[in-house]
């Protein structure tokens, strides 16, 4: 099965750039003093959506075209594909947040706390980042840390 890089290149890029709409808010704001207002909190979560999805779109191609392996929703896509390679073990730690925070939200299984929501996303939208750097490296037959392996 033939991998589509220009896809994988396309939800990379959505990634990057709705990371980037992530620090463009976030940059305007101290969140501590919350000065945030609704519609800016709503376009984070909207925006943490799509990359978690995007994310997921990736993932579930190359497992699927790389291993011939079909997934069960967001949390076994994460899961399978570290047990494969693509990602880092501190990297799944650091996004099974934003896919648990993505479920909540599609799902509606609880109410997010805006204040939660604006702290660990000013923490960690960098990681989402990471995660595109670390399929490109996976993709050049390299490792976590960008040096090939052999």
């Amino acid at each position: 099965m033939k991998l589509d890089l220009n896809r994988i290149e396309k939800y990379l890029l959505e990634i990057i750039e709705n990371t980037g709409k992530i620090e463009a808010i976030l940059g305007k704001t101290n969140i501590e003093e919350k000065s945030l207002n609704e519609i800016n909190i709503l376009a984070l979560k909207y925006l943490v959506i799509e990359i978690s999805e995007a994310m997921a779109n990736v993932l579930q191609h190359l497992l699927a075209k790389q291993y011939g392996i079909a997934v069960k929703g967001y949390l076994d896509t994460v899961k399978k594909a570290h047990e494969k390679g693509i990602i880092s073990n501190e990297l799944i730690k650091k996004l099974k947040p934003f896919f648990d925070f993505r479920n909540s939200l599609i799902h509606r299984y609880w109410v997010i706390d805006d204040a939660t929501f604006l702290k660990n996303l000013s923490k960690g939208y960098n990681d989402l980042s990471d995660f595109c750097v670390e399929i490109k490296n996976f993709l050049k037959g390299g490792s976590f840390d960008g040096n090939t392996t052999q």
